[in-house]
């Protein structure tokens, strides 16, 4: 069935742009197998750090403000830090600044395994990001509502379970209209729907319309509870019911926020943030879904859609160190929203 037609459209608050895509592209949480892998600030970078340690060639251009030597400066701190004892450098009186800078971003790439620095300014201050490749960000993972939505008169313990959990989850959802890419893609379907409604057509693909009609109030005013205290007291007999208790016990276990500590390659003017890539749908094959995947994919390059990084900052007399495991952390989230999907697809 079809919403009301007096259903209000939602308002646009912003046209997200969208540039030509010049590769890569995002796909839907596939079936098993999960092995993904993003901030985005303005500066410059040195992003070639094969580079040999000595070039003539300035890092920086004639008529930059950034003061060279503490950067130079902010270098040697960060390699120090991250690589080891410098001490034994040797230079000669032709080497300059640049050369130095160089040096020490050649060292931290083999020593510390840094693929790309940011160097940012602010007043007058600098900063750098480090980062460290840790594969690819082509997968959109999504947790679907729309399986979950029926056990609210089949099975309301595991409805308030899945939903308080769901719920729980720090990543956009459909009904996050609020959010930009959101209402973007509502008023685009419901644009489309009331347009094939006025012409007499069918528009073929009305579900994810139609599920946001029907369920919007209730995921809005749905008050969550605390799920892990209702699972110790739930008792499934089905083994399907018995996998997602299984399953969602060990939710403890697993950082649902690393996605918003991973960032992407900035220089390349990321249009989305890897947290993104994360998202609460009505179903992983739905409208909605495929608008959205074909939104990441017009709104990035292909650096933006394939590269993703752990990073730290540098600043004087503040070095952070690499948050341990991220590449685990990000993983073993993966694999539990792999798994969760499975098993809700079988509901």
């Amino acid at each position: 069935m079809h919403p009301q037609t007096d259903t209000p459209f939602i308002e646009r608050t912003q046209r997200v742009p969208r540039p030509i895509v010049q590769g890569g592209s995002t796909i839907p949480l596939q079936v098993r197998n999960a092995k993904t892998e993003s901030l985005a600030t303005k500066g410059f970078s040195l992003s070639d750090l094969s580079v040999l340690p000595i070039l003539s060639k300035p890092i920086i251009e004639d008529g930059s403000s950034v003061d060279i030597k503490a950067l130079a400066s902010l270098m040697v701190d960060a390699t120090r830090n991250f690589s080891g004892n410098i001490d034994d450098w040797r230079f000669s009186a032709s080497d300059s600044l640049d050369d130095l800078i160089l040096r020490c971003a050649n060292r931290l790439k083999e020593r510390a395994r840094i693929d790309h620095i940011e160097v940012l300014r602010e007043d007058a201050d600098l900063r750098l990001v480090l980062k460290r490749h840790i594969g690819n960000r082509s997968t959109v993972y999504c947790i679907p509502l729309r399986p979950v939505m029926p056990l609210r008169w089949k099975n309301p313990m595991l409805f308030d379970i899945l939903m308080s959990f769901i719920k729980s989850l720090p990543y956009i959802n459909l009904f996050h209209t609020g959010e930009d890419r959101v209402d973007w893609l509502w008023e685009y379907l419901f644009e489309e729907e009331a347009y094939h409604r006025k012409n007499g057509s069918v528009f073929g693909n009305c579900n994810s319309v139609r599920f946001f009609g029907r369920y919007q109030k209730l995921f809005d005013e749905y008050e969550p509870q605390d799920w892990k205290f209702l699972l110790l007291k739930y008792r499934p007999r089905k083994p399907l019911h018995k996998g997602i208790k299984e399953l969602l016990s060990k939710a403890d276990t697993i950082d649902f926020r690393v996605p918003f500590r991973i960032g992407t390659r900035d220089a390349y003017e990321s249009m989305f943030e890897h947290w993104e890539s994360f998202l609460i749908v009505d179903d992983a094959d739905s409208e909605f879904t495929r608008s959205y995947i074909e939104m990441l994919n017009e709104c990035s390059n292909e650096y933006d859609i394939i590269s993703a990084y752990e990073l730290t900052t540098v600043e004087k007399g503040n070095l952070q160190p690499f948050e341990e495991g991220s590449t685990y952390k990000l993983n073993r989230l993966e694999e539990f929203l792999t798994d969760l999907n499975e098993l809700l697809r079988l509901l």
